[in-house]
C-alpha cells in the first residue's frame, strides 16, 4: 500500500519535469546543429566554389589578353622588322644601282685623264671627275641620313663581339669625309694613343656608327680649320677590358653657353625628348650606342672656336697581330733627317710623332718660309713632305724653291683629296698622298722612296705604277676578276692591263669555283652582287675547298654600314668600294702584294 503511493508520486514528479530538460531535447538540438552546420558548410562551399569559378574565368580572360597582347607585340615587331629590312635592302639597291655606272663613268675618265691630253681636254676631263665626286658627295650624305634615322630604331640590339683594327676604322670612317674635306680648308687628322692596342675585340660596326655621326655633325658647323679625332686608354679593368675614351674636335662655330648646357643635361638624362635639330638626333643616337657599350658622352665647347665631344666605350684587346710589321720595315731608315713643311700644328705634329716612333729624324716647319730656313741651317735631307695648302706659298711654290736648291731631294707632297692642280708641276714630287692620311700609305711611300731611292719624279712614278708593265713585274700575280657588269669588267681589265697583268674574268660566283678550280690565282677582285652565286658565298666555298688560298679583295657598290664587315665574315682579306679610283685600286695591289713578298 505505502510503496505503491511512492511510485505514484514519483511518475507524477516525473511528468512534472519540463520538456527542455529532457535528454529528447538534448538529442532534437544536438541534431538540429548538425543539420545547421551542414547547411553553413554547403553555403560556404558553393560560396568558396562560385568564387573560384569567378576567379577562373577571370584569370582565364586575362591570359587569353596577354597571349592576344604578345602575339599583337610579336606581330609589330615583325612588322617593323620587315619594314627595317625593306628599307635596308632598299638603301643597298640604290647605292649599288647608282655607284655601279658611275664607277665605269669616273673609272673611264680617269683613264682618259692619264692619256696624252691638251689643256682643255684636261679641263674636260677634270670637270667630268669633279662633278663625279660632288654626286657621290650628295650620295653619301643623302644615304648617311636615312642611316642616322634607321640607326635610332636598330640601336637596342645586342651588341657584336668581333675582332677588328681601329686604326683601319677610323681611317674608313675620315675615308668617307675626305671629298667633302677636300672641297674647303678643313683637315681631317687621327691619332691613337701609344697605349690603346689597334687590334680590338668589339662591335665595329656601332663604333663606326658613332664616329660617323659625330664627325659629320662636327663637318657641318665647320667651315675651316680641322675635325680630330683621337682615341687613349683611360682605364684596363681587372677582368681585362680596356676602357678608351674617344674624342672627336673641332674648330667650328662652337656652341653657345645655353645651347652647350641643355647638351649637356640632355647627354645626362635618361630620355630622348625634344630632339629636333640634327645636332640632337645624332647626339641621341650615340648616347644610346655608347651606354650600350657601357661607357657615357660629355661635351665641352667655347663659342667661335670649337665643340668636342668626348665619349667613353669597353672593349677587349684583339688576339691577331697586324698583318704587316710597319715598326720593323722602317727601322731600315733609322735616323734618316725628314722634313715636314705643314702650317696645320695638329697634322705637323701627328707626323713628327708618327717619325719619331719609326726612329727617323724629323723637322717641322710649319710655313714655306721656314722650310726653307731648315734647309738652309741643316743641308741635306734625305726626304721632305710638304702640304699643298698652305698661306703665303703653296707646295708647287716650295718644292720649286727646293728643287732649285737640292735637286736630287725626293718630294712628297700632302695633297687634298680631289685636288689636281699638282699635276701640271708633277715632274717636282717624287709621290703625292691624299689627306687624310693612312699610316699604311705614308710607311708604304717612305719606304719605297728611302730604301729603293727612288728620286725620279712623280711623272716618272706614275708611269711605273699606272701606265706600265714595270708595276706587274715588280709585284707579279695572278688575278682573277669576278664581275657581272661588262662596262665594269672592261674597266678593271684596262686598269690592270695598263698595271702589266692580263687577268681572267668570270661573271659570276659559279664561275669563278670553276676558274680557281682549275687555276692557282694569287688574288681575285670578288664583287659581291652577281647572278647564280654572289661574291660571299663563292668566298666562302673558296675558303672552304681550296688548299692554296688567294687573296680576295671585295669590289663593291654595297658601301653601306656592314656591308664590309659582311665581306670579311664571309671570308674575305679586303675591301674596296665602288666608284674605284685608280689610285686606291693600285695601293690596294701594292699592299697585299707587298705583304705576299714579305711571307715568303
Amino acid at each position: 500500500m505505502n510503496t505503491g503511493c511512492l511510485l505514484i508520486i514519483s511518475a507524477e514528479n516525473l511528468l512534472l519535469v519540463p520538456f527542455w530538460l529532457t535528454w529528447w531535447f538534448y538529442l532534437l538540438l544536438m541534431v538540429i546543429v548538425v543539420i545547421a552546420g551542414y547547411i553553413y558548410h554547403r553555403i560556404n562551399m558553393n560560396a568558396v566554389l562560385h568564387q573560384k569559378a569567378d576567379v577562373e574565368r577571370k584569370l582565364l580572360e586575362r591570359t587569353e589578353l596577354l597571349s592576344y597582347s604578345k602575339l599583337s607585340v610579336q606581330r609589330a615587331r615583325e612588322d617593323e622588322a620587315r619594314a627595317n629590312h625593306n628599307k635596308s635592302l632598299l638603301i643597298s639597291k640604290i647605292s649599288h644601282d647608282i655607284r655601279t655606272p658611275m664607277n665605269t663613268i669616273m673609272g673611264m675618265t680617269a683613264l682618259l685623264n692619264e692619256t696624252a691630253l691638251n689643256y682643255e681636254q684636261q679641263e674636260y676631263t677634270s670637270t667630268i671627275l669633279y662633278s663625279g665626286e660632288n654626286l657621290l658627295s650628295i650620295i653619301n650624305e643623302i644615304l648617311m641620313n636615312d642611316i642616322l634615322e634607321y640607326s635610332k630604331i636598330e640601336s637596342g640590339r645586342e651588341l657584336e663581339a668581333k675582332e677588328f683594327d681601329l686604326r683601319t676604322n677610323i681611317e674608313e670612317v675620315l675615308d668617307i669625309f675626305a671629298s667633302k674635306a677636300g672641297q674647303t680648308d678643313i683637315e681631317l687628322a687621327y691619332d691613337i694613343s701609344e697605349k690603346v692596342p689597334v687590334q680590338l675585340m668589339g662591335d665595329a660596326l656601332r663604333l663606326r656608327q658613332i664616329l660617323m655621326n659625330f664627325v659629320e655633325n662636327a663637318l657641318r658647323f665647320t667651315t675651316r680649320g680641322e675635325v680630330f679625332i683621337g682615341v687613349k686608354l683611360v682605364e684596363q679593368k681587372e677582368d681585362y677590358r680596356l676602357k678608351l675614351e674617344f674624342e672627336v674636335r673641332d674648330t667650328g662655330v662652337g656652341l653657345s653657353p645655353e645651347k652647350l648646357a641643355s647638351l649637356a643635361n640632355n647627354l645626362k638624362s635618361e630620355t630622348t625628348e625634344g630632339t629636333n635639330s640634327g645636332l640632337d638626333i645624332a647626339l641621341t643616337v650615340c648616347k644610346k650606342l655608347v651606354r650600350l657599350m657601357d661607357g657615357s658622352v660629355k661635351v665641352e665647347s667655347q663659342e667661335k672656336k670649337g665643340t668636342t665631344f668626348k665619349f667613353t666605350i669597353l672593349m677587349s684587346a684583339g688576339k691577331q697581330t697586324p698583318h704587316k710589321n710597319t715598326q720593323a720595315e722602317m727601322l731600315k731608315l733609322t735616323g734618316k733627317k725628314i722634313l715636314i713643311a705643314d702650317d696645320s700644328f695638329t697634322v705637323g705634329h701627328l707626323l713628327k710623332k708618327q717619325f719619331d716612333s719609326w726612329k727617323l729624324v724629323p723637322f717641322l716647319a710649319d710655313s714655306g718660309k721656314q722650310a726653307l730656313a731648315l734647309l738652309a741651317q741643316q743641308g741635306s735631307f734625305d726626304l721632305a713632305l710638304i702640304d699643298m695648302q698652305m698661306p703665303e706659298m703653296n707646295g708647287i711654290e716650295l718644292a720649286k724653291s727646293i728643287k732649285q736648291l737640292f735637286p736630287e731631294l725626293p718630294i712628297i707632297l700632302l695633297n687634298k683629296t680631289g685636288n689636281e692642280d699638282y699635276k701640271k708641276h708633277s715632274a717636282l714630287f717624287s709621290s703625292v698622298i691624299d689627306k687624310p692620311l693612312k699610316q699604311h700609305v705614308l710607311s708604304g711611300q717612305v719606304l719605297n722612296l728611302l730604301w729603293q731611292k727612288g728620286k725620279d719624279g712623280l711623272a716618272n712614278d706614275q708611269q711605273k705604277q699606272k701606265l706600265s708593265v714595270e708595276f706587274a713585274k715588280q709585284y707579279p700575280l695572278n688575278i682573277l676578276i669576278a664581275e657581272d657588269d661588262k662596262m665594269n669588267q672592261k674597266l678593271v681589265s684596262k686598269v690592270l692591263n695598263k698595271l702589266g697583268y692580263e687577268p681572267h674574268v668570270s661573271e659570276n660566283g659559279k664561275d669563278v669555283l670553276e676558274e680557281v678550280s682549275q687555276k692557282n690565282y694569287d688574288l681575285i677582285l670578288m664583287d659581291v652582287q652577281m647572278p647564280e652565286m654572289d661574291g660571299l658565298e663563292a668566298t666562302r666555298m673558296i675558303r672552304v675547298c681550296l688548299t692554296e688560298q688567294p687573296i680576295i679583295i671585295a669590289m663593291t657598290a654595297n658601301t653601306l654600314q656592314g656591308d664590309r664587315e659582311e665581306c670579311l665574315k664571309a671570308g674575305m682579306d679586303d675591301y674596296i668600294s665602288k666608284p674605284v679610283r685608280l689610285d686606291g685600286l693600285v695601293n690596294i695591289i701594292e699592299k697585299w702584294a707587298l705583304q705576299g713578298q714579305q711571307g715568303q
